[in-house]
């Protein structure tokens, strides 16, 4: 999962060939505080929406730099699409069962080959009737939308003001939400 945020705007755009230097320095600063926020988040979301067995999936979201201007906000494990878009009764294979196992041996306290034998059961019902969507990621992305943008507005202004001067400008931004 991917949340990404960028600047599109014309007068920026002027200021990046003006002073390219000013106005990427600028604006890497805000889009990092954005990627940050962002990450802040979505960690929050996971949190309250009642789906964290572990801190593993939490502790794997970040900002990444792919390039110049962007952060993506990730979550580093294989299971978070599952978490976030839950499961289909009737997918091929099975859960892995020793992440299971650890699960119920923490959450139940059962000994490590109690919990073996029943990630087993777990992990048949889970192939047969699926797991229930806990989103946490689109839920964090839209709700911050805005204050995303207004980040981005605002580095936007502060680097069209150091590099040319112009005041009171609201650049144009966006940012998606995808896979």
């Amino acid at each position: 999962m991917i949340g990404a945020v960028h600047v599109s705007d014309e007068l920026v755009l002027k200021a990046f060939e003006r002073a390219p230097v000013v106005m990427t320095r600028t604006m890497e600063r805000y889009v990092g505080q954005a990627g940050q926020f962002l990450s802040r988040e979505v960690k929050r979301e996971l949190r309250h929406n009642g789906s964290m067995g572990f801190t593993t999936l939490m502790n794997s979201i970040r900002p990444e730099r792919p390039f110049p201007l962007a952060r993506d906000v990730k979550a580093g494990v294989q299971y978070a699409r599952y978490v976030e878009e839950g499961t289909r009764p009737g997918y091929r294979g099975m859960p892995p069962r020793r992440p299971l196992a650890e699960w119920l041996r923490i959450k139940h306290g059962l000994t490590e080959r109690e919990a073996y034998h029943r990630a087993f059961g777990l992990a048949k019902y889970i192939q047969a009737h699926g797991t229930k969507a806990k989103p946490f990621f689109k839920p964090a992305f839209d709700k911050n939308e805005s204050r995303l943008l207004a980040m981005l507005r605002e580095g936007a202004a502060e680097g069209v003001r150091a590099a040319i001067g112009v005041r009171g400008h609201y650049a144009m931004t966006g940012s998606v939400y995808g896979t």
